[in-house]
């Protein structure tokens, strides 16, 4: 016999008595995992504990699941766990309220049914064995639950509740779904690594096993808990749309069960379920999903597919084959050939759309890029034969209008058309033909024979398929192994247009990632200045690697720098360091994690000063001064210095010595010439990346400054417009300024806007001139200040809202006016960045409410049946996946269109007028859209299974896992929002100006 009773572990202390019944059972646990002890003695243990100091469910259970009962994963706790369990000693959802209190998710979800417990926050949980435990603790209960019935209609309930919360909290914690959206604040996705795919698909075992329990199914199936059911049926659809991602097996094993049990039904019962209203019966695992949808025709809407691919193009992309592949299917079922005609139709459309609105030359170019690159990669595996792909192909071609994509001038798709060097397309002066590259594109892919393509198109074909023929992404890693040479000229084929682009980014991603590991910091250094440069390569390349993938090596091989015990010169690593971190900062936000690391630290402190006081130690008072003395007293940067300061310690440094030396100018200490002088230094090409931070510094000063801005003036001009650099600076030194330039323009046009540049009205209204060029470097779904306006004072004083509504319109009609062959073209009115701008200046309700309201006018009408209902599902989804920042699910704490569109539909439960009726009817398509759909038959790639990539690999394209690096994308034009203080642009006065809104915000696209 253990005796513990009268001996409480002395962690815990308390005067109440159920504090100190809550010691004797910890002490029991402890002890008997300490002792081993058999799990029937246990089991007696604790029935003869609970006669004499009884403890409810709901408090033991956190005290079993605590970590300091267990620190890692023991066989016997999981034995103790489901001893308990069948016993009723606990109940199942408790055990699950307690698990998520501990966990790495929990710190992303506020559950309803953890309020009570006290959680210990997710820092106890964020550790790999915490997730095993999870993970293991899933599969025990799974097999409870196959083996058990429920005791009673209310434990039913709870471990519905329960379960929804963990759903919830796993894919908000892991990004909660695939279908980002480019360029929105995506702070979720600092927890997309912390979730073990062992626990996710544990998780989704025991949520098979629950749907499986015939008991259980029976009480969900009862009438009444509205609301429980709505909120399960939510989660559930988007957990299998996640699993459709990570884990096809599983979604599909999900997906059977749901069929299987739909076939069990007797026609009456499915007449009785189609016809009841919303979520009041539950069928089976789906909950209801399909109820009332099959009264509803089914349209695809021209429009519907345009405007979330427009979404997803939007900003920087991020373009998951299997997220793409899964809303095709989830949208046309098992209809193959309606999917491929629609799919290239709408890629298509998209171009056409581009280039009638004369978007800028880095759009045109990646949806070029996209259409030769990307598309013929997913046709491959969409398409059951050369003949379907064909036939849909030459379909597609004809629902599209030729002019458009057979005549744009090569300048057109000229991302760096400011620069002097000529395009090689410009040589010749040739007109692009959009089609055939496309065409030969996919016969590179086999998707369709060489000899098709003049049948497709109809007329001869002047190109051919590339000499080189179809790259493998292995074989190109050999070539540059033995021929270092090769590295640079790959680098160049990035952005070719002739289909090879995914096998070249395999390649160069693959040998960057290799250069990290051996630490090649010289080679790697080469590569990552090309790609700073070029920002149309680094979007070129993720539309075939998860930028995860990319940055992980990275940012450990910046965190770990180190001299060497026998280094010598130390300019060299300083060039080296900083154009890799030119790179990082170039792909990376300001919304890292708050970690000790050197890249969190500086992307969320990268352009904040430090008072000297407030130094931690007597290093960096030393580090400050050396600089100083040798910028402004020395004649160079003596290797003495950099050799007692790190990289990493410099660039922390950067913006304190930005404050002391304009500080040291403004009180007369340093006259402003020598400070230009000095600060000559930082335009070195191994210093030059540091100007980030400056600049970001210098930015949210002059914002700050209310009296004379002369001196920040001018030496911000002598940072931009130098009198002198060196040419193998000056294109780092553009990088650079287009990095900044979106957040110094911004102050600088408000401080001309405020009349606070006083007598340098002029030399701020040069400098905004001067960043002009350079604003547009990055490709952003922000929208420009003349469409804002525009979109705000001339739409018939309707503002956002009314100019969506037109926008809406324009696209219904567009789509229902498909029978005249000659109108084609798509409509040029509407663009991703209007809605985005709608949702943040307006909010989701107000969003929301301007979709629906153009259904109903379409529902009164008695026209459009179906589309408007279509098209309004497509622009909520185009927004990206529920609970994402810029989402359906908004984020950062602002609601996003599919939770406004749930509010709405909610207020008007069990109303009958237009407005409810439509709010029903577009949330069935939504939901029905975000059901996973597996086709009978899924097909290998046509070009003989090989993935046009030359095989994937973990990270790449869409496959396997990233772990490591908890950093955000920078999709927008704000995203080095910490090195170039965004932070400091008062949201206030931007929303006085009269302009807009908050401009600042509305550009995190």
């Amino acid at each position: 016999m253990i005796h513990i009773f009268n001996h409480p572990h002395p962690a815990m202390s308390s005067s109440s008595g159920t504090s100190l019944r809550a010691q004797t059972y910890h002490g029991l646990f402890r002890k008997c995992l300490l002792k081993r002890t058999p799990v029937d003695t246990f089991g007696e243990y604790v029935s003869q504990l609970l006669l004499k100091s009884p403890l409810p469910s709901s408090s033991i259970c956190p005290i079993l699941l605590s970590p300091s009962v267990s620190s890692r994963v023991d066989p016997l706790h999981l034995e103790y766990i489901q001893c308990l369990v069948e016993k009723d000693i606990v109940s199942l959802p408790d055990v699950l309220v307690a698990l998520l209190c501990t966990s790495s998710a929990r710190p992303a979800v506020s559950t309803s049914s953890s309020s009570g417990h006290g959680a210990t926050g997710g820092g106890n949980g964020m550790n790999t064995n915490r997730e095993a435990l999870e993970e293991d603790i899933f599969t025990v209960l799974a097999t409870v639950v196959r083996e058990h019935k429920p005791r009673s209609n209310d434990f039913v309930w709870a471990t519905i509740q329960a379960l929804s919360d963990w759903m919830e909290a796993v894919m908000a914690a892991s990004g909660a779904g695939m279908l980002d959206e480019p360029g929105d604040d995506v702070s979720g996705m600092t927890g997309s690594m912390d979730v073990g795919k062992g626990r996710l698909e544990a998780l989704a075992e025991l949520t098979i096993a629950i749907g499986g329990n015939e008991d259980v199914r029976r009480i969900l199936g009862e009438g009444g808990r509205k609301e429980r059911k709505l909120m399960f049926q939510t989660s559930l659809s988007l957990f299998m749309q996640y699993i459709q991602v990570q884990n096809p097996t599983l979604a599909a094993r999900m997906d059977a069960l749901f069929r299987h049990q739909q076939s069990q039904q007797s026609p009456q019962q499915n007449r009785n379920q189609r016809s009841t209203k919303g979520a009041e019966t539950i069928d089976g695992m789906m909950m209801g999903m399909g109820d009332g949808a099959d009264n509803e025709p089914v349209v695809w809407a021209r429009g519907g597919l345009f405007v979330w691919l427009n979404g997803l193009l939007a900003g920087r992309p991020q373009v998951d084959d299997e997220a793409v592949i899964g809303y095709l299917y989830s949208r046309y079922r098992n209809d193959i050939n309606t999917l491929l005609v629609d799919f290239v139709t709408a890629v298509l459309d998209v171009l056409s759309n581009a280039i009638l609105r004369s978007e800028a030359a880095s759009t045109l170019f990646l949806l070029r890029s996209f259409l030769t690159n990307k598309v013929p990669i997913l046709l491959s595996r969409l398409s059951p034969s050369p003949m379907t792909a064909s036939y849909a192909l030459s379909q597609a071609l004809l629902r599209t209008d030729a002019s458009t994509l057979a005549n744009p001038p090569p300048s057109s798709f000229d991302p760096y058309s400011r620069d002097t060097s000529p395009n090689a397309d410009m040589l010749f002066n040739t007109l692009v033909d959009l089609r055939q590259e496309f065409l030969f594109a996919c016969a590179l892919h086999g998707v369709v024979g060489e000899e098709d393509i003049q049948g497709i198109i109809g007329e001869l074909p002047l190109g051919a398929l590339p000499v080189a023929g179809r790259y493998d992404a292995g074989d190109l890693m050999n070539q540059c192994a033995m021929d270092p040479d090769r590295v640079e000229r790959l680098l160049e084929e990035i952005e070719g247009v002739e289909g090879n682009s995914g096998a070249v980014v395999r390649a160069v991603v693959e040998i960057m990632r290799n250069m990290c590991e051996q630490k090649e910091t010289m080679p790697l250094r080469s590569i990552c200045s090309f790609l700073a440069r070029k920002t149309s390569s680094l979007d070129v390349m993720l539309l075939f690697v998860k930028p995860v993938y990319l940055l992980e090596p990275l940012c450990e091989l910046l965190d770990t720098w180190r001299y060497e015990e026998d280094q010598g010169e130390y300019q060299p690593v300083y060039e080296e360091f900083g154009y890799i971190l030119l790179l990082v900062t170039d792909l990376t936000s300001s919304s890292a994690p708050n970690t000790d690391s050197f890249i969190p630290q500086l992307l969320s402190k990268g352009s904040t000063s430090q008072r000297i006081e407030n130094f931690e130690s007597s290093d960096k008072h030393a580090q400050l001064g050396g600089w100083i003395r040798e910028i402004f007293e020395g004649e160079g940067i003596s290797d003495g210095l950099m050799s007692s300061c790190r990289p990493q310690d410099f660039y922390r440094l950067v913006p304190t010595l930005f404050m002391q030396s304009v500080m040291a100018c403004e009180r007369g200490v340093l006259d402003i010439d020598t400070l230009k002088e000095g600060f000559a230094f930082l335009l070195e090409a191994f210093l030059l990346p540091s100007l980030v931070g400056g600049l970001g510094w210098l930015g949210n000063h002059l914002w700050e400054s209310h009296e004379d801005i002369s001196i920040p003036v001018q030496i911000l001009h002598s940072l931009l417009v130098p009198s002198s650099i060196s040419s193998d600076a000056s294109e780092v030194h553009k990088t650079v300024i287009s990095i900044s330039a979106r957040h110094l323009e911004r102050v600088l046009r408000e401080l001309a806007r405020r009349g606070t540049a006083g007598s340098h009205q002029s030399a701020v209204e040069g400098l905004v001139a001067n960043l002009q060029p350079y604003t547009s470097f990055k490709r952003n779904g922000a929208a420009t200040r003349d469409e804002l306006e525009n979109w705000t004072h001339h739409a018939g004083g309707g503002g956002l809202v009314q100019s969506l509504g037109l926008a809406f319109q324009s696209l219904v009609n567009w789509s229902t006016s498909q029978g005249d062959i000659n109108i084609v073209r798509p409509s040029a009115t509407y663009t991703h960045r209007l809605i985005l701008a709608t949702w943040r200046v307006s909010g989701a309700r107000n969003t929301v409410g301007a979709i629906i309201s153009e259904v109903v006018k379409c529902r009164i009408q008695g026209t459009a049946q179906g589309y408007a209902e279509d098209v309004a599902m497509s622009m909520i989804l185009s927004m990206g996946p529920p609970t994402e920042e810029g989402g359906t699910g908004g984020g950062g704490g602002k609601m996003g269109l599919l939770e406004a569109l749930r509010a709405e539909e909610a207020e008007e439960s069990g109303n009958e007028g237009d407005k409810a009726e439509a709010l029903r009817s577009v949330l069935r398509k939504v939901e029905t859209q975000l059901t996973p759909f597996s086709p009978v038959h899924q097909h290998a790639a046509v070009g003989g299974g090989v993935d046009a990539t030359g095989g994937q690999q973990p990270g790449m394209g869409v496959g396997g896992d990233t772990q490591g690096v908890d950093l955000d994308l920078a999709m927008g034009d704000d995203g080095m929002a910490g090195l170039l203080g965004d932070g400091g642009l008062g949201e206030g006065e931007l929303m006085g100006s009269g302009l807009l809104g908050d401009v600042s915000g509305m550009e995190l696209v």
